[in-house]
C-alpha cells in the first residue's frame, strides 16, 4: 500500500509539471527526501522500499525543473534576465539534488553487496 501511494503521488506531481506554467503559477519542490539505507546494516528489503522510494523523489525533482523550465519559457518578455536566471537555478539544483541522493543510494548498494554473506 505505501507503494502504490509513493508511485500515485509521483504520478501528480509529473501531472502537475507537465502543465504549462501559466496553469501553474508555483513550481513547487517536493518535500524531505527519501532516507538512504546503511549499508552495513540494512536488509534486502530496506533496500526495495528505498530504491521505491528514491526513484520517485529523483521524478518529482525531475518535474520541478520541468515545471521551473516551462514558467522560463511563458515569461513575459519584460521578465529580468537576472530573475530567469534564478528560476533556472533553482531548476538545476533540484537536479543536482537528484544526482546526489542517486548516488549516494547507489553508495550505499555497494556498501551492502560487499558485506560478507551471513549464515
Amino acid at each position: 500500500m505505501r507503494y502504490l501511494t509513493l508511485i500515485l503521488g509521483a504520478a501528480a506531481v509529473a501531472a502537475f509539471g507537465a502543465l504549462p506554467a501559466f496553469a501553474a503559477p508555483d513550481c513547487v519542490m517536493p518535500g524531505q527526501a527519501p532516507v538512504i539505507p546503511d549499508g552495513t546494516t540494512a536488509s534486502m528489503d530496506q533496500f526495495k522500499a528505498a530504491h521505491v522510494a528514491v526513484q520517485s523523489y529523483v521524478k518529482s525533482l525531475e518535474s520541478y525543473q520541468d515545471c521551473v523550465e516551462a514558467r522560463i519559457k511563458m515569461a513575459p518578455p519584460d521578465m529580468k534576465p537576472e530573475d530567469k536566471q534564478k528560476l533556472r537555478d533553482q531548476g538545476n539544483a533540484a537536479i543536482d539534488q537528484a544526482h546526489g541522493l542517486s548516488d549516494a543510494y547507489m553508495e550505499q548498494v555497494k556498501v551492502f553487496k560487499a558485506r560478507p554473506p551471513q549464515q
